[in-house]
C-alpha cells in the first residue's frame, strides 16, 4: 500500500501469521496450489507486505518483505487435505474485503478463526443420506436397474457413515477409505448373493465410487499443468494411494461375500432425460459433502447437469468417451467462470461438484482387480489386453477433466492479460 507508514515488527508478524493461516485453510479445504499462492499475496499486500509462499504437501514456507524488514515462517504440518466449499468461498470474500479496505487486521484475524472452528456447512446425516443418493445415482448412470439403485443407496450410506465416525477419530486416510469400502461393498455383496439385481457388479462397485478422492486427483493434473510439480506429484501419490485402498476393500469384499467384480463389462445406456436427472442427483450429493453454501448449489447441479450429460450425448453421436470427457469438462469450465463472477465465489466450488461424477472411478476399480487377478496367475492376454486399457482410460479422462476445467481459465486470464 503507497504512502503508507513503515509497520512495526508487530504488525509484520502479524500479517506473517494471519497470510500462512490463510494459506494453510485454503489448502485443507482442496484449493489449488496457485490459488493459494495468488490469495496469500494479495491478503499480504493489501497490509502493505510482500508475500512469498512455498507450498508442498508437509508444510508451507512464507517470507513476508515490508520494506527492508522481513520474516520467515514455517507452517505446521498439514494433516489430509479435504474439500470444504464453504470455507473457501469465505476465504475468497475475506482477502477481496482485505484489498478493498473492508477490512482491518484485527477484523481479518478473528474471521480466519471463525473460518478455521466454523462447523460443518450440512449436519452429518444429511450428508449421509444425501451420498448414499449420489451412489444410487452413479448406479443409474452405469446402467443399473432400480434394485441396484436401493442397493447402492443404502451401502453408499453406509460407507459414508463409517467414514465419518474414523475420520472423527483421525483415522489414517487409507484405512478409512479400505474399511468405508469394505463395508460398502459387503453390502452390495450381500445384496448379490441374495439375487436382488440384475446389474450385479455395480452393487459393489457404485458405493465405492463416491469415495474417490477426484478434486485431489483433479488438482494434482491442473498443479502439473501450471508447473507446481512437488504439490501435483504428493497429490497424485495420496489420491492414487487412496484409490488402491478403496480397489483393495472392493477385493475384500468379494471374497467374503462370494460375488464377483468382472474386469470388462459393457456400459449399458441409458436415455438423455435420465441422464440428465441422475447427473443433478449425484451433483446434488457432492453438494452436501464439499459444504457448498445452500445459494449456490443449485448452480452446482446445473454443471453436474451440464458435464455427464454432455459426455453421455457426445457418446451417443459417436464420440469417444476421453473426448466426451474433455468437452463436458469445458463445459463446466465455461460455466463455473461465469458462476463465480456472478456470485462472487471461487470457480471450484461450481467445478467440482459438477465434474465429480465423471471421474472414473470404475475404470480405476476394475483395473486394480485385474491387476490383481494377474498377480495370482490369471494373466490371459484379454485379462492383460482389458487391464491396460482400464487403466489407460482412467488416466486420459482424470487428465481431460483437469484441462477441461482449467482452459475456460486460463483462457480468460490471457485475454485479460492482453487487455
Amino acid at each position: 500500500m503507497t504512502g503508507q507508514a513503515p509497520l512495526a515488527a508487530a504488525d509484520i508478524d502479524a500479517v506473517a501469521h494471519r497470510s500462512l493461516q490463510l494459506g494453510r485453510l485454503m489448502l485443507l479445504n482442496g484449493a489449488g496450489t496457485e490459488e493459494v499462492q495468488d490469495a496469500v499475496a494479495r491478503f499480504a499486500h493489501a497490509f502493505g507486505c510482500e508475500a512469498q509462499l512455498l507450498v508442498s504437501y508437509e508444510a508451507l514456507l512464507l517470507t513476508i518483505l515490508a520494506g527492508e524488514n522481513f520474516r520467515t515462517k514455517i507452517g505446521q504440518r498439514l494433516p489430509a487435505m479435504n474439500v470444504g466449499l464453504a470455507a473457501l468461498t469465505a476465504l475468497d470474500r475475506l482477502v477481496n474485503d482485505a484489498e478493498a479496505g473492508r477490512c482491518s487486521l484485527q477484523a481479518a484475524g478473528a474471521e480466519l478463526e471463525a473460518i478455521e472452528h466454523r462447523p460443518a456447512e450440512y449436519n452429518r446425516w444429511v450428508v449421509v443420506v444425501m451420498l448414499g443418493l449420489t451412489a444410487a445415482s452413479l448406479s443409474r448412470l452405469f446402467g443399473g436397474d432400480w434394485p441396484a439403485f436401493a442397493v447402492t443407496w443404502l451401502a453408499g450410506a453406509a460407507s459414508t457413515w463409517l467414514r465419518q465416525q474414523m475420520g472423527m477419530r483421525h483415522a489414517n486416510p487409507a484405512a478409512v477409505a479400505f474399511s468405508a469400502a469394505t463395508l460398502g461393498g459387503l453390502v452390495g455383496g450381500i445384496a448379490v448373493q441374495l439375487g436382488l439385481s440384475a446389474t450385479p457388479s455395480l452393487c459393489l462397485v457404485a458405493p465405492g465410487m463416491i469415495l474417490v478422492p477426484g478434486v485431489p486427483l483433479i488438482n494434482a493434473v491442473l498443479d502439473a499443468i501450471r508447473n507446481h510439480m512437488t504439490l501435483a506429484l504428493a497429490r497424485l501419490g495420496f489420491a492414487t494411494l487412496i484409490t488402491i485402498a478403496v480397489a483393495f476393500g472392493l477385493f475384500v469384499a468379494t471374497i467374503l461375500t462370494g460375488a464377483a467384480i468382472p474386469v470388462q463389462e459393457p456400459t449399458l445406456a441409458i436415455a438423455i432425460w435420465q441422464d440428465a436427472v441422475f447427473s443433478a442427483l449425484s451433483a446434488l450429493g457432492y453438494v452436501f459433502l464439499f459444504g457448498v453454501p445452500a445459494r449456490v448449489a443449485w448452480a452446482c447441479v446445473i454443471c453436474g447437469i451440464a458435464s455427464h450429460t454432455t459426455r453421455t450425448l457426445g457418446v451417443h453421436v459417436g464420440i469417444d468417451i476421453v473426448a466426451g470427457t474433455l468437452i463436458g469438462a469445458m463445459v463446466v469450465g465455461c460455466l463455473a467462470q461465469g458462476f463465480a463472477r456472478l456470485f462472487h465465489a471461487p470457480a471450484a466450488a461450481f467445478a467440482f461438484p459438477g465434474v465429480v461424477a465423471m471421474v472414473p472411478g470404475a475404470y480405476a476399480f476394475r483395473a486394480i482387480i485385474g491387476s490383481l487377478q494377474i498377480v495370482h496367475g490369471i494373466a490371459t492376454p484379454s485379462l492383460v489386453t482389458d487391464t491396460l486399457a482400464l487403466g489407460f482410460a482412467a488416466v486420459l479422462m482424470i487428465g481431460a477433466i483437469a484441462v477441461g476445467i482449467a482452459a475456460p481459465a486460463v483462457l480468460l486470464r490471457a485475454g485479460s492479460a492482453r487487455r
